[in-house]
Order: C-alpha cells, then structure tokens, then sequence
C-alpha cells in the first residue's frame, strides 16, 4: 500500500494516539537509499509549491515540530524545509519562555513568529511546550506569576455556571449530586495546577489554531515519535563526538527518569489537541530517513491541498507587459 499523509493523522479525541504509531516504522517508504533519492526528488516539487505560494500571496503556512530531545527536528528543518524559498520561509526556535515572555500569555511570544501571507512559518518547539514541560515539572508554573484562581479552575467555567444559575427557572426539587468523575490520569504530578488549567491550555490552543486557519493560516503539526532506546544511542552519539557535544545537555540525560511522565503529557496533548481543521501527524522517528521523507511527503500533500497558484494577469495587466516587451525589443 502506497504511503500516504492519512495514515499518519491523529483521530481527535483518541486516549492513546502513541499506543497506534510505531517508532520504527518504514512506511512502506523503501530501504535508506531509496528513501534519500524520494527525498532528493521531492525537494524541487516542494520549492515550486511554495514558490506558488508566495506569488498567490493568500494563503500562509505554519509548520509547527514536537518531539523528544534528540528525536531529529533540526534534521527535519535541515533536510526538509532548506526545499523551501528561504527568502519567505522563516525558523522560530523557542526555549523555556524567560522576561517579558513570563510577564504574558503563553501564546504571546509565538503571534509576533507567525508567517505573512505567501509565507511559511516554522515552530522548531512551539506553544505546545506549555502543556508539555510545565505538566512534567510544576515548579516551571510558578515564574509566570498567573493567579491562583486561574491555577486551581477554569474561572471562565465558574462565570457561566453562575450566568447559567441565574438565568435557570425554579425547579421542582433539589436534583441529586452527580458524583465526582475520575481523573483521567493517577499521576499526581500531571495534575498540578488543576485539571481544569490545561484542559483550558488545551482549549485555548484549539481556538487558536482555528482563527489561524479561519484567517488564512494553514496549520501542520508534526510530532517526531522516538524511542527511549534510540534516543539513548543518539545521546551517546553526541557525547562521543567533540563535534557534537554541544548538542547535549547532561539535563537532557537526566529527563529520561521521566520519560513516562512525558509519553502521558504527549499522549493527552495529542489526543485534546488534533482538531479536523489542525489535525497532528505523528511520524516514526527511530529512523531518520523515514521521519524526513515522511515529512517532505506530507508537507507536498498538505501544500497541494492549498491549490496554490501562480497569478493571472488581467487584459490591462497584459497590455502593460506587451508594450515593456516591445520597448526592450527595440533596445540596441
């Protein structure tokens, strides 16, 4: 069965999207030769895209990588988008937010990053590091000084459901109390703040992406699926290699102990935040060449549903450009 963009999406909704994809997957996609040759081949066709892009000038394009460290995004942003037009198509890379970015809403820093029209925008990390990192180390929360009625509910939920009271007839009797639903999740530490803070995390991020697409913004996400022990190999790459060192952080060693932590942070992030109009795509990591053709393949796909077009020149458009012809011609 020919590979297709498909078959990598997210269902919203689904509890475990992780349990479905396998890191070592192929894809059907070939041996690494094979693999590298499709990619070569694809990288013009991804160009000429993009160059209809641009020249159309309606639609943007925001590609937005998640991953685990060392599951080869850079790579992606390497081999992959250098296809692009590098003259409109611009890498944001973001770190743990620091200054002014604590002083504001976690989707501040990334609205200024957004591509122009006829542009493409890539989120090397993004937002999504903000129901991700926090969620795994709590004490990350505290330097962005939020509330703590905002970290113990959701205080838009508590203003309707007292609008909703006031506004509700007098019934009959008093209804029996529903009871308590069970946490989604027993680990506590994925717990705080409260449940209700990134479900409203998760919904402010789904609002987002829809008035991005509702304005002319198309949104591909890509999550990089590793394995722990491919990401050990890597690591001990980087460590090995005086070429490589600066690549590894002994932090980033010590964050596996918390590598279930973070499969589960994965796992409800994608589940709560693949929406028909910006669904996730998770792309087998544990091999390279899979990820990047992979990658190179939906971007095509995703490009071509665009229907990007080079523009028409109307009857005075025309007329302007035969006179500039003639008057070149008729130059010695």
């Amino acid at each position: 069965m020919p590979f297709h963009p498909s078959q990598l999406r997210v269902n919203p909704g689904d509890p475990e999207p992780l349990r479905h994809h396998r890191t070592d997957a192929t894809l059907g996609l070939g041996d690494r030769a094979t693999a590298l040759q499709k990619l070569a081949d694809l990288l013009p066709q991804l160009r000429e895209l993009h160059d209809r892009l641009y020249a159309q000038r309606t639609w943007s394009l925001l590609v937005i990588l998640q991953a685990m460290d060392a599951a080869g995004k850079d790579g992606i942003v390497k081999h992959v988008l250098a296809g692009f037009n590098q003259q409109s198509c611009h890498v944001s890379a973001f770190g743990p937010p620091a200054g002014a970015e604590l002083s504001h809403t976690f989707l501040w820093r990334c609205v200024a990053q957004l591509p122009a029209r006829g542009q493409i925008g890539v989120f090397n990390r993004s937002y999504y590091e903000e129901v991700l990192v926090p969620r795994v180390h709590p004490d990350y929360i505290g330097p962005q000084r939020l509330p703590g009625a905002c970290l113990a509910a959701d205080p838009t939920r508590a203003a309707n459901a007292k609008h909703l009271a006031a506004a509700k007839p007098i019934a009959d009797g008093p209804k029996p109390a529903a009871p308590n639903p069970k946490p989604k999740t027993r680990n506590a530490k994925l717990d705080f703040p409260s449940r209700e803070f990134w479900q409203g995390r998760f919904d402010d991020i789904n609002a987002f992406e829809r008035h991005l697409v509702r304005n002319g913004t198309h949104v591909v996400k890509l999550f990089l699926n590793l394995s722990p022990e491919e990401q050990k190999k890597r690591f001990l790459v980087r460590i090995n290699d005086p070429a490589r060192n600066w690549k590894f952080s002994p932090n980033d060693a010590r964050d596996r102990r918390n590598w279930q932590d973070y499969h589960q942070a994965y796992n409800e992030m994608l589940s709560a935040t693949s929406t028909p109009w910006a669904p996730w795509h998770i792309l087998p990591a544990d091999h390279k060449y899979v990820a990047r053709l992979a990658a190179g393949l939906t971007l095509q796909h995703e490009l071509r549903a665009l229907h990007p077009q080079f523009p028409r020149l109307d009857p005075a458009a025309k007329h302007d450009l035969s006179r500039a012809k003639a008057l070149l011609e008729r130059e010695k």
